[in-house]
């Protein structure tokens, strides 16, 4: 459909009509600010799983620790080249980037009693994958939108990389997590095992 403007000039009413939301393109500061975040959200879970495997009560539980730990340093490398070439420094913090941090800190900070090394440790995995989980599902809906056609590109693969990866890490941790809370839940407290063990000499 065309219309007439004053000065005579016709213009189909596609060409007038304002772009649709859908379709807006993605905030060049937007991106780079939440780019930042998301490596200081990775540089962070680095730090949670070493320190689990570093207090380590349950061997069972050590390799997959390890394996997502390596992981982990690799979704750093991937963060660290996206931010990069969307800021063109990887050494850049966003105030998110900062407040992540500020988190991070707070759960490696928290003190426990022995018994409740573990349970703590991979608590803090849950909470620091759920968010890790929810960056990278953010990160592949804007992807499209992206305009820089190189770091598009780079963004897209990070993310068919690391999808996978981070539904695990969060999933794993998530059973474990109820794993270990079953076992406190069902272990007799100390005093009672040793009035049985008194019985029975």
């Amino acid at each position: 459909m065309a219309t007439t403007h004053r000065n005579g000039v016709r213009q189909s009413s596609s060409s007038r009509a304002p772009q649709r939301k859908g379709q807006m393109p993605l905030g060049e500061e937007w991106l780079k600010d939440f780019l930042s975040e998301m490596l200081a959200v990775e540089k962070g879970g680095v730090k949670l799983y070493e320190k689990a495997l570093r207090e380590l009560e349950h061997p069972e539980l050590e390799q997959k620790l390890s394996d997502f730990l390596r992981q982990t340093e690799r979704h750093v490398e991937l963060c660290t080249e996206m931010l990069e070439a969307a800021a063109g420094d990887p050494n850049y913090q966003s105030p998110g980037a900062e407040a992540a941090d500020h988190k991070a800190e707070g759960l490696l900070s928290t003190q426990v009693p022995a018994e409740l090394t573990d349970l703590n440790n991979v608590e803090n995995l849950v909470l620091a994958e759920t968010k890790d989980h929810w960056d990278w599902d953010m990160l592949a809906s804007v992807a499209p939108k992206i305009a820089e056609p190189e770091l598009k590109r780079m963004a897209s693969k990070a993310i068919r990389e690391v999808r996978k990866q981070e539904q695990a890490h969060l999933n794993w941790n998530e059973q474990t997590l109820t794993k270990l809370a079953m076992e406190m839940a069902t272990q007799p407290p100390e005093r009672e095992t040793a009035e049985e063990a008194e019985s029975m000499e």
